[in-house]
């Protein structure tokens, strides 16, 4: 084996035979003596077969983070990188080679192929798994042709623009058995389980009432057309959304999130992440159907269509009540579960209660544990390690899809109702609105071609 061949499972393996020698490495603790000892995973290292290789789906600022989160596990190795934007993918690529000649003790690495079309790592026989972190208007496309391409993946939230195009991906990973790891990373921080774990257990008494506030949106004005930069395919970016002329405002970050054809803004792809601790907490959030209403805010001016401001009030028939609000408006960023003897409140900052000893309660024998990933500081690599373990497994990750896919519902059904401007009634057992006509036609969009799913 050379320097630069980390990788050495047969090219002629499926990704099913793949994935059932990796569950089955799991479990096996015999290793062969004719294999050389710096390829048994000494010295911090895993033999080449036992890694799980990936390939990873869009290098901007949420792949570029996910490379980073990535390197402190020994166990996967990232094989492929797609990206339209020539200049991104170079710059992930390189830190790949770096960080496995490091790994290795080499001065060099070439083990990483970059693509400008995903299509064609599908078409490859030795990935176990993609790390899908493109835009939100391509996850039920990508997501959709990955999972037929019988690959595991870790799909970032939400899990996709478009409600019916979440309920397709959804079914597509159990109908393949594939691992779905939603990328709501909070659930593997050690205090957003508490929090829920207390909502769950009782410890609250009855949880009569959530609150949830996420960060607002924000308006962006309108840019002259240009042409793109070299090596950027904006085509390839537009994919199934609407073809508008390149600006140089619209397929960045923030403002393309603030776009309704690319994404439904922060009331979704930044809620998502609270309205699932809201749903880890009550189950009931996710299972029951629901009345929703609320106001909003959108921009009167500039390319953006998406909700600077809201308030909504989801009710449930049990008496469970949930104020989803932007921050500040008037709750404070997070989610607070409040029940008849105590609340928790929890975000990215920490975690409060009342009374306060509720935060040393260590749960009894008779309690219901949540699912607790691997203990790492970063929750990004805790969650990735969570994940790859899956993968080993075959058992659902901390955020299996059926919870990612109610929790991006959540927000997407809010946006449905300010958009119609009036109550709507939700069931997630049919996934459509009640007596609904108008607002169920707001599940999906045509796709430009030759995207559809």
């Amino acid at each position: 084996m050379t320097s630069n061949d980390l990788h050495a499972a047969s090219p002629g393996w499926s990704g099913v035979s793949r994935r059932r020698f990796l569950a089955s490495a799991a479990a096996c603790t015999a290793v062969p003596t004719f294999v050389p000892a710096a390829v048994l995973g000494r010295e911090g290292q895993v033999a080449p077969n036992d890694r799980i290789t990936l390939a990873v789906f869009g290098v901007g600022n949420r792949g570029s983070s996910s490379l980073r989160a990535m390197e402190p596990l020994p166990d996967h190795q990232v094989v492929a990188i797609a990206d339209c934007r020539r200049d991104r993918g170079e710059l992930a690529l390189q830190r790949v080679e770096k960080h496995y000649a490091q790994r290795v003790g080499r001065e060099s690495y070439r083990g990483c192929r970059l693509y400008s079309d995903f299509r064609e790592v599908l078409a490859r026989s030795d990935i176990d798994a993609v790390w899908g972190c493109v835009p939100d208007h391509w996850h039920g496309v990508i997501f959709s042709r990955v999972i037929e391409a019988g690959m595991d993946l870790y799909g970032e939230k939400p899990v996709t623009r478009w409600i019916a195009e979440g309920v397709h991906v959804r079914d597509a990973v159990r109908r393949h058995g594939c691992v779905f790891q939603t990328g709501t990373q909070q659930r593997s921080q050690r205090t957003f389980r508490h929090a829920c774990e207390l909502a769950r257990n009782g410890y609250l008494g009855k949880v009569r009432r959530i609150e949830v506030a996420a960060p607002g949106g924000r308006s962006y004005p309108v840019q002259p057309p240009s042409d793109p930069p070299p090596g950027f395919d904006y085509d390839m970016w537009t994919g199934p959304a609407p073809y508008f002329p390149f600006d140089t405002n619209r397929c960045e970050w923030l403002a393309m999130y603030m776009i309704s054809h690319y994404c439904a803004g922060f009331i979704s792809n930044w809620g998502v992440h609270h309205l699932d601790i809201a749903g880890w907490g009550c189950p009931e959030v996710f299972e029951e159907p629901f009345h929703v209403e609320g106001t909003g805010v959108l921009p009167q001016e500039g390319m953006t269509d998406t909700w600077i401001s809201w308030q909504m009030d989801l009710r449930w028939p049990s008496g469970l009540e949930m104020h989803f609000v932007n921050t500040g408006n008037p709750h404070p960023q997070g989610c607070r579960f409040i029940g008849d003897e105590g609340w928790v409140h929890v975000n990215r900052r920490g975690i409060s209660a009342e009374p306060e000893s509720l935060l040393q309660v260590q749960l009894g024998a008779n309690d219901q544990p949540l699912h607790a990933s691997p203990d790492y500081s970063d929750p990004f690599t805790a969650h990735t390690a969570d994940f790859f373990r899956s993968i080993r497994t075959r058992q659902d990750p901390v955020s299996p899809v059926e919870e990612g896919q109610a929790a991006s519902t959540l927000g997407n059904v809010c946006d449905i109702a300010l958009r119609l401007g009036r109550a709507l009634t939700w069931d997630p057992s049919r996934d459509c609105f009640i007596d609904e006509d108008q607002a169920n036609g707001m599940l999906a969009r045509a796709a430009r071609s030759p995207w559809s799913i």
